[in-house]
């Protein structure tokens, strides 16, 4: 058994010395072509990012709870405009009698006036303002004064006519007769006006609403690269993780066949750990802490008794998330970098959680190994990172060498509201 895992270590290690260096500068170059992506995904066409939104916002649980047409509250808003005088003329200490061709001529200017609106906000500006089809929208909405005009003069027809009154007399006395006063200069050019004032505020609410959806999108699209490169990184660090391990347990082959046997089965204990765990975007400190001792029990495994070590956990609230492994690189390199066989190794390290802040810190013999591959440093380069993407403005990470020990301190805000 010891001969396999010795031949599997030395291919393992022999492919691995000429592709890290390759594997590190193509982690840097995918990320940035992601990054490149997203940045043309900013420029797409809006009416596609329009449709995402919108299918976003159907798609939402609080629609699905509280099935509300969007379009209710505007006609919650027009029916109020549109009762509120039946009140005062309705009044019964109003002498004025109420007839029908009085409510005709009072409200027919409102429903016009809705009808225009509702199809200037639906149809017209977003199809014909928003794609520059100024010339379609002036005629489309010239139409609408026409026929709304033309209507005007029906109904007034409807309600003055007499039996012998015929459509000849309409088009004589009504339609186009300007000196009959129904259609002046002064009611076409009061129309016009308040069909503009409607046209405008249709362009300035699309005007806003578009704005305030651009700006969601392009969060949301911020948001989901910032999620793919962190999820990168993360899967990233397994396998920096198992490299170095691996190497770990291949020093121990020639030295303590039993030991590197024994850390091979507790390394696949805590690689089924792992698998299961690293999946999910939070974890409990406690679940993380179990994973950061089982670690440093595997590390243990290829160092003798005279080596000083200290693990020392205070959490108030074990039950409180974070990211997974995300102090793990910490740990490596405390243990990687500590031990010299000429002289006296030590690793004490520290992991406290009082009031939402996690404090790390660790102190060790600095012994640092020598090498010449790019790809060093992978792990707090990527740890590194992946703060800056998790807490940002929420931690503090120092790292300082005094009279030759090590000392790293990590303290982070941790959010409450992890789910």
């Amino acid at each position: 058994m010891m001969g396999k895992i010795g031949w599997f270590l030395t291919n393992f290690f022999a492919m691995n010395d000429n592709r890290s260096t390759f594997c590190n500068e193509k982690s840097a170059g995918f990320i940035q072509k992601m990054r490149n992506f997203l940045s043309v995904l900013q420029e797409m066409d809006f009416e596609r990012n329009e449709e995402k939104v919108r299918k976003i916002l159907e798609d939402d649980r609080e629609f699905i709870r509280f099935p509300i047409p969007i379009f209710l509250p505007a006609l919650l808003i027009w029916l109020f405009m549109l009762l509120f005088p039946l009140v005062f003329i309705m009044d019964p200490s109003n002498a004025s009698s109420v007839n029908l061709n009085g409510l005709l001529t009072f409200y027919f200017p409102l429903l016009c006036t809705l009808l225009i609106f509702m199809l200037n906000q639906r149809y017209l500006v977003p199809l014909c303002i928003f794609k520059k089809r100024y010339g379609l929208y002036f005629l489309s909405n010239s139409v609408l004064v026409f026929a709304t005009l033309f209507l005007r003069e029906v109904m007034l027809f409807v309600m003055e006519r007499t039996p012998d009154d015929g459509v000849s007399y309409f088009f004589d006395a009504y339609c186009f007769s300007s000196l009959k006063g129904h259609f002046s200069f002064g009611t076409v050019a009061t129309f016009v006006m308040l069909v503009s004032l409607v046209c405008l505020i249709c362009v300035f609410y699309h005007l806003t609403l578009r704005q305030i959806m651009r700006a969601f999108i392009l969060r949301e699209q911020k948001r989901m690269g910032l999620q793919y490169e962190l999820d990168f990184l993360k899967n990233q660090l397994s396998p920096h993780f198992l490299f170095n391990t691996l190497n770990n347990i291949s020093a121990l082959i020639q030295i303590d066949p039993k030991r590197a046997e024994s850390s091979m089965n507790k390394l696949s204990q805590l690689l089924r750990m792992m698998l299961y765990q690293v999946k999910d975007k939070y974890i409990t400190l406690q679940e993380d802490v179990d994973i950061l001792q089982k670690y440093a029990d595997l590390e243990k495994l290829r160092l003798d008794e005279s080596f000083d070590f200290v693990f020392d956990v205070k959490l108030d609230n074990p039950n409180m998330m974070i990211e997974p492994l995300l102090m793990m690189p910490l740990m490596e390199n405390a243990m990687k970098h500590c031990v010299n066989p000429n002289g006296k190794s030590f690793a004490h390290i520290s992991i406290t959680q009082a009031s939402g802040d996690l404090h790390f810190h660790s102190e060790n013999s600095n012994f640092p190994r020598k090498s010449s591959r790019k790809g060093s440093g992978l792990g707090l380069s990527t740890f590194e990172k992946r703060l800056d993407l998790i807490y940002p403005d929420a931690y503090t990470y120092s790292v300082n060498i005094v009279d030759g020990v090590y000392i790293s301190d990590l303290i982070i805000r941790l959010k409450k509201d992890n789910s």
